[in-house]
Parts: C-alpha cells; structure tokens; sequence
C-alpha cells in the first residue's frame, strides 16, 4: 500500500532552513533585472546602483509576502544580498547562509562577472553553443524581453532589449508579488510562486550580459536555489550546523545526483488489446496511460524529495520519463531513496510490473559542478547498472494477486479482471477509461490529493484542485495559496466541438455521424453516443474527419542525437562550455519546445500562422490542426495521430518550427509517419510508426518516412507541393489510373537504381508512350522531371503519388 502522504507538503509549519536557503539562493541575482530596469535612474532609496543593492531593496520592497511567510525581511534581504566575496561595496558574505549562497552562486556555473553589466545585450540562445563538428557559427541572434508564453522563445536578429521592456518585465514581477502578498501563502507556496514568477520574467533575461549571454537569468537562479538548499541540508546533517569553515571543505562528496527513470514506457502505453475488444474508449484510454507515465515520473521526484526534505525545485531536470534530482550526500538522503525504491518496486508490482522504476545516485565533490559532464556520465552508469537488477527489493515477493478474478483484463491482459466475465476490465483501466473522459475539462493536477485518482506511493494524485500542491497544465502563474508550478502534461485530445469546427458551417453532427456509419462507436455502455462538445473522439470519428482516405495518420518524432548533445556538444574548443545552468537550460528549453509549442501549435494555430507564413493555408490548418490527438509530447519526442491529411501537413510545420526554435543546424528531427484504419490494434499501430521512425534515422537523420519512404525535410515541403498540384488534376478530371501507372513505372526504374539492371531504364521509353494518350497528353509539362532518373521527383515518386491519390480517393 502507497505510504501516508509526507507532512512535508502537508501541514504549514515554521519556516525550513533548507527551504530559507532555497529562497536566498533563487533571489541572489533578482537585483540584475531591477538594475537594467532602473539602469539611468534608480530608486532614490538605494544605496548603490550594484545588482546586490536591488536585490536586497527587492526584498524590502515586497517585504509584507516574506513576513506572511514567517520570515524576517530584514534578515532575507542581506543574506541573498551578500553573497560577493571581492566587491567595494560591501556585500561580502558574513553569515551562514550568505556564505551558502555564495558557494551555491559559484558551483551554479560562474556565468557572473562583477560589475558594471551591459544592459542591451540580449540573451543569446543556448542552442548556439552546440556543435558536434567544429565551433559553432555566430548568429547574432537574441530574444525579446517579454513574458514567458508560448510562441515566445523564438530568437530574431533584432530583439527587443531597450530599457522599457526591462521596465515591464520588473513591473510584471512587482505585480505578481503584491498579489502573493494578498494570499496566505506560507514558504513553501512562496518558494514556488516565486519560482513561477521568475521563469515568467527571467527566462529572457541574460544572467551575464558580458562574456557569456546564453544563460538565463531564470536558469541560474533555480540551479543556485537547488544547489543551496542541498549544501545547507548536507551541512546541517553532517556537521549538525552550517559554518563557513564546514562550506570551505571542497573535498568531500557533498553531493547525490540522483537519476530517476521509468522503465517499460512504450509497452505500457501501447497494451491495449485492441480496438475490437468492447471495451470501450481506446482513444481516452491511450491518452490516460500516457499521462499515467508522466504522473508517475512527477511523483516518484516528488516522493524522494518529501522523503529527503527538499523543495521540488531540486529536481533540476525532467523530461521523457527520466528526471534528476540533486540531494545532499547524507546518511537522510541514502536512506529515503532505498525507502522509496522499495515502495515503489512493490507498487509496481502490483500494478503488474508493466512499468519498472530505477533510482540511481552518484556522489561528488563541488569540483564536480565544473566537470559535470563527467557527473552525469557516472550518474548514467549507474542508472544502467540498476537497470540490470530491476525490482531487486522485491524479488521474494509473490505476485499481490489479493482478491481479484483470475481472468486477464480485457484491455491491458495484464492485471488480474475485477469481475470473472467476459469483456471485465482491471481497476487501473477501469480507471483510465474515466480519467480519459475527464481530460478535455482539466487544467490542474493535484499531488498529495485526499481522493487520488493515482494512488502513487506517498504521492496521491488527482485530476482537479484539491491537493497540497498543484500542477497546472496551461501556462498560468497567476499566484497561489497553495504550492504550484506549471507542467503541461495533459496534452490536447480532440472533442466534438473540435470536429464540429472542421465541418462545414451547419453540419448536424449526430446525422453526420450516422452518415459515416459511425453511430454507437464509442462502445462504453455507460456513456451510449453523445454529441456532447466535450466528448473525446474516437479512433474512427477521426479518420472520417480525414480528406480522401478515412485513415488515421500517426506520426513519431524524435529529436536526433540528443545524447551526443549534452554530452559533448558543449566542448568544441579547449574552454568546455558544459556548466551545470547552461545544461539545464538547455533542457528546459526543448522540454519546453516539445511539451508546451507543439501542443499549443496543435491547439492553438493562428497563434503561429505569421510565423510559419501559412498565407492562404492559415484558415484550413486552423480548422483541422485542433484535430491531432497529442498521445505524448514530451522531453525530445513527439507521439501524435489523428486525420492522415492534418497530421502529415501538421508534421511538416513542427520540423519549421523546430528550426526556427532552435537555429542551429545540430538539431534536427527524425520522424515516421504511417497511413492505418481505425481499427487497427494501438500495439500494431505504435510498432509501425516505430519502424518508420528508425528507418528515418538509419537513412541518415533529418528526415521524415512516409509512405514508406525516408525523406529529407529539406526535400518533403517541394514534394507536398507536386502532391497538391495532382491532386487538383485528379479533380479537374486527370484519371486516376494515371497515379497507378506511374507507380508501376517507378518500380521499374528501381530494378536499375537498386541491381543496375538495364531493364529498368525501360521506364523512360514507356513514360514517352504513356504520354502518347490523347486524356495525358496535357500533363507531360508537370510529368517531364521524371524523365530524369536521379530527380527529387523520379527518386521520391510514391511519396507525391501516393499523397494525392489518398487525398483524392472518394471525392
């Protein structure tokens, strides 16, 4: 059974000095954003014009929602202040958490020079520091000083950095914090608020405007608040008091970098027996495991954390299902993670062991900070060596079968029916069928619910408010009473109100539904059909919902080579760029890319028609973009399926997008894209694109298979346009039977590109007699590329062809 929620997250106390040390570590450098607003004229209450100067008058000025929270203001605002050793204006550290924040400020990646800062340069993008071949090419590319949102983070060459922007940006804060000021908002809601905040105002704005712009100031200062609260826990714990002489000793381990994964994802999410079981629901219930995955992966951070005593913020990184927590190296630490695998082992377990957490720690020295590449090397060994002995705290213990029917549940074959009839289901896909339904109405996920939907060990969750801290899906930092942090993980599931603005103005959709002969498809008994707009849509309501061909489409993406990336894309000269902020806001910035634009761009296109110039296109993409279920997008990969049409358009707007996020040509995509009918089994429809995925990587990256074929992106945009155009001959009346003859033709030719056979240079002289016909006489113009073998056009031919014959069938 899951073990009591930790009091940590739910009963208000005095305050923590781990979470004091935290929040003097996170405001630090908040002064850097007030000196650039206030560059020519500074508050007249303000003793200098050093950024530690507006770090402390922060404090003072927003000194009534620190007191709220029990602390002393006075107290707060020199110790984040001082934490300058070699400065004339007197800042040095002179107490134990000022001496805190001073050694967490210099492990965090000594991004900060001292004095004076440039207030004009902008925040370069941390993408520009990788390469994989040679140093990289400057861009000269930064971003604009504004809110955090998506469609935000995309670099120009002339952004906007003029001291008014700075101005609006501080406003921004100082609004945020009088409202906090106005909630009962105890330190661990105002550390999070705070953090929310920050990553609002501060992930645009560069933490070193001389040497090395491409660390925000938000990722700074969260590294520095993790690494704070972890080197005061350690200290308190080893030393049993935190002393500047105890910090000075850089030798020892002080610290755990904890790797935590969830083994068996795919398998997880995919085991669904099929789409011809009856048991109701297959598109709620895929959506439900998926998220399944990404609260388990929440929790188990969250679990560990509260077993230690540290605030969320420590974990430093978190995405595709692994996360890394930095913890200090205590006797408390090792401790709560054995507890914590064994809990977790056992729920597994009884859960059918269809998903396998790993914990693994590595300890090191602060010198590790400055060589961390190497930390996480050593951290990832040891992931794969506990990788190797998965469930080792359980392996005496038999299956928890309890009272359960002996039959297999009838979606996931798995866990143990709850009733001994055909078609009964387990509790957890009982579970995911009313989860699925309730999805499309959510916007917050609680942890530590009374009422759990998920009973996580230690961590109850919950769709809806309710829980002792709060993942909000869409990115709302408004403040709050209760301890929050946004984290999009619900992702978009189509609705009926979704199809009804695809169709025609006017469409009754309950008669087009009976005109498709889809009427009673979606199969829970309990629900019966409801053209309800909140209604998820089934596998088959989105294939009919696609032009030509009622397919659905399925795209993989994944981002290429990410492991190269962040382990020697940063040490391209004999300087290794690889600090601990530069690699953490790396990762949140395509955490970022993957989970928040490309849903937001499924959700929300008109937001990004001017940016990826869709011209008279913008109307159709806006209407059938909302179409495309987002199964996962997370980390570096995307899973997405919905009409064939929309998704494979949709497709080629994500790798433009990708492009324009990123600017650097290291960062690429691979993707398959596979045309299936709606009933086909969710493993078979997975494994499919799954292999056109890795058929994409293995003909060299950058591409996306389709139709069977790995394309070039660079290649797949002209293509799309020789499909459109046969398309529209096919409907101003070219026979179709041309597309078929085409294709034969193609097949021939390969007998010459694949064996040298002569005979497959035959083609040219039969294309010539294909255009003998007088109804195909008119197309030789469009067809003549062909009659060069080695053309995009000749070599790429099912691509286009396929493209718009499916587009066309049935019209």
């Amino acid at each position: 059974m899951p073990s009591a929620a930790p009091v940590l997250f739910l009963e208000k106390d005095m305050p923590d000095p781990v979470y004091e040390a935290a929040l003097a570590g996170l405001l630090h450098d908040v002064g850097k954003l007030y000196q650039r607003a206030y560059w020519n004229h500074p508050p007249p209450e303000l003793p200098d014009r050093t950024h530690t100067a507006y770090t402390a008058w922060f404090v003072q000025r927003h000194r009534q929602a620190f007191a709220n929270a029990g602390l002393e203001p006075d107290r707060l605002a020199h110790d984040a202040a001082h934490h300058h050793l070699r400065t004339p204006k007197g800042y040095a550290p002179d107490t134990p958490l000022a001496w805190t924040v001073y050694y967490a400020d210099n492990y965090a990646g000594q991004e900060d020079n001292e004095e004076p800062h440039t207030p004009t340069t902008p925040l370069t993008p941390v993408f520009q520091r990788v390469s994989l071949s040679g140093p990289p090419k400057a861009s000269g590319l930064g971003y604009d000083l504004a809110p955090h949102t998506p469609n935000a983070a995309y670099p120009s060459a002339h952004p906007n950095v003029r001291p008014e922007a700075y101005a609006q940006l501080a406003e921004r804060l100082d609004e945020r914090m009088l409202e906090l000021a106005r909630q009962d908002a105890d330190l661990k809601a105002l550390l999070a608020n705070l953090t929310a905040f920050l990553q609002e105002v501060a992930w645009c704005v560069p933490s070193n405007t001389q040497s090395e712009p491409d660390i925000a100031l938000f990722d700074h200062l969260r590294l520095t608040a993790a690494i704070s609260a972890a080197l005061w826990a350690y200290h308190a714990e080893t030393d049993g008091q935190v002393t500047p002489e105890g910090l000075e000793r850089e030798v020892e381990a002080k610290f755990l970098l904890v790797l935590g994964d969830l083994g068996g994802i795919q398998q997880h999410i995919y085991r669904i027996q099929s789409a011809q079981t009856g048991t109701g629901g297959i598109a709620k219930r895929l959506r439900a495991r998926s998220l399944e995955v990404a609260l388990a992966t929440e929790a188990l951070a969250f679990d560990v954390l509260a077993r230690v005593g540290l605030p969320p913020l420590n974990r430093v990184m978190s995405a595709g299902g692994r996360f890394y927590l930095l913890l200090p190296n205590t006797p408390t630490a090792h401790k709560a993670l054995e507890a914590a695998r064994a809990a977790w082992e056992a729920w597994a377990l009884g859960e059918g062991a269809t998903l396998v957490p790993h914990l693994a720690a590595h300890a090191f020295p602060p010198a590790g900070f400055r060589a961390f590449p190497e930390v996480l090397q050593a951290a990832h060994k040891a992931l794969a060596q506990a990788k190797a002995r998965p469930f080792a705290t359980q392996l005496h213990t038999p299956y928890p079968f309890g009272e359960a029917a002996l039959r297999p549940c009838a979606a996931c074959g798995v866990r143990p029916a709850v009733r001994d009839e055909a078609g009964a289901l387990c509790r957890g896909c009982q579970r995911d069928q009313e989860v699925g339904k309730r999805l499309p109405r959510e916007t917050v996920i609680a942890l530590f619910a009374e009422r759990a939907d998920y009973a996580f060990p230690g961590v109850p969750v919950a769709l809806g408010k309710g829980g002792a801290y709060h993942l909000r899906a869409h990115p709302n930092p408004a403040p709050s009473a209760t301890p929050f942090e946004v984290r999009p993980l619900l992702g978009h599931l189509p609705t009926v109100q979704d199809a009804q603005r695809a169709l025609p103005e006017g469409t009754d959709y309950a008669a087009w539904l009976e005109q498709q002969g889809l009427a009673g498809e979606e199969d829970d008994p309990n629900e019966g059909l409801s053209p309800a707009p909140e209604r998820p849509l089934t596998f088959g309501e989105l294939a009919a919902l696609s032009e030509g061909v009622p397919y659905l489409g399925v795209l993989m993406l994944d981002a290429d080579r990410m492991g190269e990336v962040f382990s020697r894309g940063f040490a391209w000269a004999e300087t290794d760029y690889a600090t601990p902020s530069r690699i953490a806001s790396l990762s949140r910035m395509l955490e970022q890319f993957f989970a928040v634009e490309v849903p937001n761009l499924i959700r929300h296109p008109e937001r990004y028609a001017q940016r990826l110039g869709w011209g008279a296109r913008a109307t159709w993409k806006q209407r059938r973009y909302p179409l495309i279920y987002s199964v996962y997008a997370g980390g570096d990969d995307v899973f997405l399926l919905g009409p064939w049409d929309a998704v494979l358009e949709f497709a080629l707007d994500l790798e433009r997008l990708y492009r324009l996020y990123t600017q650097n040509p290291t960062f690429t995509l691979s993707g398959g894209f596979v045309l299936v009918r709606p009933k086909t089994p969710v493993p078979h429809l997975a494994a499919s694109a799954h292999a056109a995925e890795k058929a994409a990587k293995h003909a060299g990256r950058d591409r996306l298979s389709v139709f069977g074929h790995p394309v070039r992106w660079a290649d797949l945009g002209s293509l799309a346009e020789r499909a459109e155009a046969l398309a529209h001959r096919f409907e101003e009346g070219v026979p179709r039977g041309m597309a078929y003859r085409l294709l034969d033709l193609w097949r021939l030719w390969r007998r010459w590109d694949e064996a040298q056979d002569p005979e497959g240079l035959r083609y040219k002289p039969q294309l010539h007699y294909l255009f003998r016909r007088e109804d195909l006489a008119a197309q030789r113009p469009f067809l003549e590329p062909l009659f060069n073998h080695q053309s995009l056009e000749m070599r790429h031919l099912p691509v286009w062809v396929q493209w718009a014959t499916y587009k066309t069938r049935g019209k």
